[in-house]
């Protein structure tokens, strides 16, 4: 800012979200159709099952936004020991959007990367990025894995509710559809990237709570690292 008025060479951000703002305000109509399949045991605290879900995301009846977005999402629950209480889950999900008409894809309407996708990184840490600013741009394409094994404490009452678990999840963001005039960016191509951690669980009065440690063991050199993330237990 200079004397209240907003200077473009003066404001560190990438052209792409400047881009993006001053396109503001904007409109997003949107529809989407989603299916769930579940067998899942208990939703506080799962030992058998598998949850799956899609959704279809069409933008574009009306408002600014233009586009078709598809995810998918799926978790198997399997008890490996009922002695010790061991839990096995294996989940994964992917997701593409593609923009139409004349406009194409604004950056707010690409995927940013979350714990739910990836831990270990911070919130839109992964992904196409601008050189000049290191600001993360979002994609138009993720897939993501994980697999984990979840334990009672050893010595803690059982009526606690607390749970460890050890995890690691691999994931990778890419694609890049946005107006980048101006712009020179990395990372557009897929690019693996993979961490490893532990977390603790806790069934709550007030619902499953959750925090994870997570290491990145394979990152790239402009990704945001975060490695604790706090949230919900369950992660459907």
């Amino acid at each position: 800012m200079t004397g209240g008025v907003y200077d473009p060479a003066k404001c560190d951000v990438s052209t792409a979200i400047l881009d993006g703002i001053e396109q503001s305000p904007w409109i997003k109509s949107s529809v989407s159709l989603g299916l769930v399949y579940n067998t899942i045991d208990d939703m506080k605290s799962p030992h058998e099952g598998i949850y799956a879900t899609t959704t279809v995301e069409v933008a574009g009846l009306g408002g600014d936004a233009k586009f078709v977005k598809v995810t998918g999402r799926g978790s198997i629950y399997q008890t490996l020991s009922e002695q010790y209480d061991l839990v096995g889950l294996i989940s994964g999900g992917a997701g593409h959007v593609e923009g139409y008409g004349s406009d194409g894809l604004r950056i707010f309407d690409q995927f940013q990367s979350t714990d739910r996708m990836i831990r270990g990184f911070a919130y839109g840490g992964i992904g196409p990025v601008d050189i000049a600013t290191g600001d993360h741009l979002g994609g138009t394409t993720y897939f993501n894995a994980s697999a984990e094994a979840q334990f009672p404490l050893p010595v803690v009452p059982e009526s606690f509710g607390l749970r460890g678990a050890v995890f690691a999840d691999a994931a990778t963001l890419y694609g890049s559809k946005v107006d980048t005039a101006g712009v020179t960016q990395d990372s557009v191509g897929m690019k693996l990237r993979a961490s490893v951690g532990l977390g603790l669980m806790w069934a709550s009065p007030f619902g499953p709570i959750r925090i994870d440690y997570a290491i990145p063991v394979k990152k790239e050199a402009r990704d945001d690292v975060q490695e604790f993330n706090f949230g919900i237990s369950t992660r459907f």
